[in-house]
């Protein structure tokens, strides 16, 4: 294992405390079955907007948020057997569940599961990369996991169904239409007008505006009983409009990606997406996703990292600025603040 005699973190002191702190970092020991990268980019994602104001899970304080890292795997665990140091990568960490502070994406140097963790091809860029981790992971659970959908194949056989994924231009939906894809069936999804464009791009088939009064009787005109449907918004207002299509065209499993407590309206029970599940509760999700998929498909031109990074410079010192640009809101774009230029 290389030998890491430095580390720097952003820190949250302390339940609620802002802006983040940046000093010492842990330095990582990976267990076998983890790698370490070098960090040159993490992305900024709901969740850590939400742990760092209002946490609902106890955390043990000080604490590092991020899930997201693309950079440059360093040392390796004694039972590592896909990467080796030097080589390019993307990975999520999962520290909001393991609560050790080197599980976590904002510091110099971040330890990943294995698992969740793939090699780039050179025709991707490490910035362009780090907007997929949590996304892809997120997407995976509620479309394999959740929905119970087969797994991504670079040439998947058409299942001749239909998937409605609720926000397609969001991080998780712009992994989970390209997913979907991969799994055979034909994909319906919202956008606003501006990013209809970019949605198709992914391979969507058909696109509704969000915001259009007629929307739902639109979506059910072209759903069959069968189909699914996957909201990758999870505010209340989407996943009541996700759960009465879903009624309407006989009922299933709505997975969303906001906390929800599981629940039954009619012919309808609504999941929460817990986006660990392939690295932690399923890892033949992570194997088929992660392991045997997401690397050959972006070499092939399969796979896209979008949204693109709307690209913060400036280090550690700047993840506060990412946190607070994310909580103002962005469109078909994920916030990704450069850690390293030289990682």
């Amino acid at each position: 294992m290389s030998q890491i005699i430095g580390n720097r973190a952003a820190w949250v002191k302390e339940k609620g405390a802002r802006p983040l702190e940046v000093g010492p970092g842990p330095i990582p020991n990976p267990a076998e079955n983890e790698v370490v990268i070098q960090v040159a980019y993490t992305a900024i994602n709901p969740v850590d907007v939400i742990t760092q104001e209002s946490p609902v899970i106890e955390l043990p304080y000080p604490f590092i948020l991020g899930e997201d890292v693309s950079g440059t795997v360093v040392a390796l665990g004694s039972g590592v057997t896909r990467f080796k140091v030097g080589q390019r990568v993307t990975g999520h960490c999962d520290g909001l569940v393991t609560k050790k502070a080197t599980n976590a994406a904002f510091q110099l140097y971040a330890t990943c599961l294995e698992l969740l963790v793939c090699h780039l091809p050179d025709s991707v860029p490490l910035v362009n990369a780090a907007v997929l981790p949590l996304a892809v992971s997120t997407a995976a659970t509620g479309l394999f996991s959740v929905l119970k959908m087969p797994f991504p194949a670079l040439n998947p056989q058409s299942t001749l169904h239909k998937i409605l994924i609720w926000g397609g231009s969001s991080s998780v939906g712009s992994c989970a239409i390209q997913l979907a894809i991969a799994a055979g069936f034909n994909v319906v999804t919202t956008a606003s007008s501006r990013n209809q464009a970019y949605v198709k791009s992914l391979g969507a088939q058909h696109v509704f505006e969000h915001d259009d009064p007629e929307v739902i009787k639109k979506i059910t005109a072209i759903l069959q009983p069968g189909d699914l449907v996957f909201d990758c918004i999870g505010s209340d207002d989407v996943r009541e409009i996700c759960t009465e299509i879903l009624q309407q065209i006989g009922g299933g499993t709505l997975p969303t990606v906001r906390w929800f407590t599981p629940s039954e309206t009619g012919n309808v029970k609504v999941e929460f997406v817990m986006g660990l599940v392939p690295g932690l509760v399923d890892t033949n999700i992570g194997d088929a996703v992660w392991g045997n998929y997401i690397t050959k498909a972006l070499e092939l031109g399969k796979f896209q990292a979008k949204p693109d990074p709307y690209v913060i410079e400036g280090g550690l010192e700047k993840l506060q600025d990412g946190l607070d640009m994310l909580k103002r809101g962005v469109s078909a774009q994920k916030i990704v603040v450069e850690i390293a230029r030289a990682a």
